[in-house]
């Protein structure tokens, strides 16, 4: 039997765990006081690993719930059933879990059993809560906002301030982002019945709320910049966050079709990484 591995990578969206990668990166180097000695290198490898091994494993079992989903919406991209079978998906997804559990209780047991919850959600969200108003895009962006300090609290066993308002950045952008890709979505979501925000409320009650949560994330981080932050930092957030915010509240008025929301989610998407770096000035 053929091994397909350039599509069981795909399957994992090895771009999103390379961002997930680098983010916690970025935040143990500014736990370390950006000294490569202070680094703790063994459990930063461990934790680092059992997150992105346990976000993989979620975008697999995702895909698996997905199928009929996918033959809609994105046909010409489906991994599974097309080029992995779904039994062959259901035992990658099994090792996926498997491993990231392994580094995680090697990494210590608060990370251990943070695996296994976030683990048990991300399975809950792919078979019951993403279809579901709001609680699936909360779901996720509380996972995105997890990676953040658990980069602090799994190596260093502790949560710093800058941790905690940078995850709620992570949280902020996700919830947009996931809204926006749900009105990208719309089509696919009517075919199986979910009861999306778009779905139940529709695209212009979803675009407004896309904009006060930006708006919000603003604030938080103004309120960063305020309390913690240099010129530099300013300058900054200044012209990669709040600028671009306000191009894409522009582009979101003008938004029509699928094409032009999915271009916002990329956008949102590249905005949450220019927001991330933005850590390594403070």
């Amino acid at each position: 039997m053929k091994i397909h591995l350039p599509f069981y990578l795909l399957l994992t969206r090895p771009l999103n765990l390379a961002i997930i990668a680098c983010t916690q990166l970025i935040f143990i180097f500014h736990s370390a006081g950006y000294e490569m000695d202070n680094i703790r290198w063994a459990e930063s490898l461990f934790v680092i690993l059992a997150t992105i091994l346990t976000a993989a494993a979620g975008n697999v079992i995702n895909d698996i719930f997905d199928i009929e989903e996918d033959m809609i919406n994105n046909p010409e991209k489906r991994i599974i059933s097309r080029k992995i079978s779904v039994r062959n998906g259901k035992i990658f997804y099994g090792f996926l879990i498997a491993a990231s559990l392994i580094f995680g209780f090697i990494s210590g047991i608060t990370m251990g059993f943070l695996c296994v919850a976030i683990g048990i959600m991300l399975y809950f969200y792919s078979s019951d809560l993403k279809g579901e108003t709001l609680w699936g895009n909360l779901l996720i962006a509380f996972m995105t906002g997890a990676v953040v300090f658990t980069a602090d609290l799994g190596v260093y066993t502790r949560i710093d301030g800058y941790f905690a308002e940078y995850s709620l950045f992570a949280f902020l952008i996700t919830l947009a982002r996931e809204i926006i890709k749900d009105i990208e979505d719309m089509e696919g979501d009517k075919q199986q019945e979910y009861a999306t925000f778009p779905i139940v409320y529709g695209v212009r009650k979803s675009a407004v709320l896309v904009s006060v949560i930006l708006l919000v994330m603003v604030s938080l981080v103004v309120y960063i910049a305020i309390r913690h932050g240099n010129l530099p930092y300013n300058i900054f957030i200044s012209l990669f966050i709040i600028l671009p915010v306000i191009v894409f509240l522009f582009l979101l008025k003008k938004a029509e079709s699928k094409k032009d929301f999915h271009r916002l989610s990329v956008f949102l998407k590249s905005l949450m990484v220019t927001g991330i770096l933005s850590v390594l000035g403070l």
